[in-house]
């Protein structure tokens, strides 16, 4: 199963943009609720091996402050979280940094330090940004078979690709996983 989980095209130190998102393309509710995916379980998805895989995260305030809420699982994996705020609370043994600035620019510095592949987890403007800016390798999203209506968007702004598919698998559950190479000619360093 790992060989499906990981494209073969991906290396140790990408920078994967991975996240859920709804057929009419929205993250989250327009309150930040997700519970739209309480019908589709992370084990249905085999994420936890993906997630072994994962170095260090990168992330935007509201999203950070949602996965305190949830409890903190990641450990002492180094993550970023792009904000000005200066209160924010740190989990125990929690290796968080805080950073406000150019996305993309600190995510690319961010990406330098980290061990292994670097995951840009959220939410929306983080990912369209950290895309548009050129520093995502992979573009990793699951469609649920759910329509919400509204709420917080996937893209935030317009991002021209270019990209490749690598890897289309669909799920017992109706959701659906769409790999791209965003840097499919290579040209990045």
């Amino acid at each position: 199963m790992e060989s499906e989980l990981v494209p073969e095209q991906q290396r140790d130190t990408d920078v994967v943009a991975n996240l859920a998102v709804t057929l009419d393309g929205f993250v989250c509710r327009p309150d930040g609720a997700v519970d739209y995916l309480d019908k589709y379980p992370l084990e249905g998805f085999d994420f936890a091996a993906w997630a072994d895989r994962i170095g260090a995260l990168v992330m935007g305030r509201t999203t950070y402050e949602q996965v305190l809420e949830w409890g903190w699982t990641w450990g002492d994996r180094p993550t970023l979280v792009l904000t000005s705020a200066t209160h924010l609370a740190v989990p125990d043994d929690a290796n968080i940094t805080f950073k406000s600035g150019p996305t993309a620019q600190a995510i690319a510095a961010f990406a330098k330090e980290t061990p292994k592949r670097l995951w840009v987890f959220g939410g929306g403007r983080v990912v369209t940004e950290a895309l548009a800016g050129g520093v995502v390798d992979t573009l990793d999203i699951t469609t649920v078979p759910e329509a919400i209506g509204e709420g917080l968007p996937l893209w935030t702004g317009p991002f021209a690709g270019p990209m490749r598919p690598i890897l289309t698998m669909p799920f017992d559950n109706g959701a659906v996983r769409l790999v791209w190479d965003t840097n499919p000619t290579g040209l990045r360093a």
